[in-house]
């Protein structure tokens, strides 16, 4: 194995791992915005209580979805990177399915009246 592809599979590894970091963070933070609802009304406090730690956690989320995907396209540049050293990140695992990349828009459909 080349010094390139050597250097191409450890980014490979680490990529990899951030983004199952980023996955497993956001899981985490998912979990905490649906324990803390439930912790405040089992205390019994008012709804203004810990409203602030809402917002917090909402923002956290936005920006752990930011950096993931940050990451996704990174991860989508670092692929053309190694095509143009030879490396074929398949060989090593990266052979799950990838959608066509997107701009992250997301097409509304019409509304329509609930039955």
């Amino acid at each position: 194995m080349t010094s390139e592809h050597e250097a191409a599979l450890q980014v490979t590894r680490l990529l990899w791992k951030l983004e199952n970091e980023l996955d497993a963070a956001f899981a985490t933070a998912g979990e905490l915005a649906t324990a803390l609802p439930r912790a405040r009304a089992e205390a019994r406090l008012s709804a203004v209580v810990g409203q602030h730690a809402f917002e917090m956690l909402g923002q956290a989320m936005m920006a752990i979805g930011q950096a993931r995907g940050h990451t996704v396209q990174s991860h989508r540049i670092l692929e053309k990177v190694g095509q143009t050293i030879g490396f074929d990140a398949d060989e090593y695992g990266d052979n799950r399915p990838k959608p066509p990349q997107t701009t992250g828009i997301v097409e509304a459909l019409p509304l329509r009246a609930a039955a």
